[in-house]
């Protein structure tokens, strides 16, 4: 089954809610910044350092603003998944990665929320772009002797890959895409 040999997807986070909050108080401190450093230029007459202001604001932004822009990426390799964060477009951290006959359940978020409950998850993940996506699902894992509900955007290729390896605890829907 050369459909099912790798598979991988990639939402961004939608600037809402506290992501929202979290863009707004970094530019707050952007701007704080340059007055800080404008004012310690001008009242210790230190003239010259007013030249590291435009210098030391694009650093701090450099290495700040990719926090803000994060991107969730699940990819499943031979009945494997990794979820992981990207941030900016530059950095990646692997959250978690299991595999996918050591879910409990995948189903739409709205399905199972009693069952989320009941499974007590001790670490969540959320990959979701929003939280009104209309195809959220979630993945209760028992890898390791944890317990971890996933939440992520399923894809139609997705639902195949884990109803192909785990067709017991898999749910589907119709999907957007």
């Amino acid at each position: 089954m050369n459909d099912f040999a790798t598979y991988e997807y990639v939402v961004s986070q939608r600037k809402e809610g506290k992501w929202r909050f979290r863009r707004i108080a970094l530019i707050v401190f952007y701007v704080l910044f340059v007055i800080v450093w404008l004012a310690f230029g001008f009242l210790s007459h230190l003239f010259p350092l007013l030249a590291l202001v435009p210098l030391t604001t694009w650093i701090l932004v450099f290495f700040t603003w990719r926090y803000v822009n994060v991107e969730y990426e699940y990819s499943m390799t031979s009945g494997s998944v990794v979820f992981s964060n990207i941030y900016g477009n530059r950095s990646r951290k692997t959250v978690v990665e299991f595999k996918i006959k050591d879910c409990t359940l995948v189903a739409p978020l709205s399905e199972a929320k009693e069952r989320i409950a009941a499974f007590a998850p001790e670490k969540t993940i959320n990959a979701l772009s929003s939280s009104h996506t209309p195809d959220a699902y979630v993945a209760l894992v028992n890898s390791d002797g944890k317990h971890i509900a996933v939440y992520f955007e399923a894809t139609s290729k997705a639902l195949k890959i884990f109803r192909f390896y785990n067709a017991p605890c898999t749910v589907v829907q119709d999907v957007r895409y």
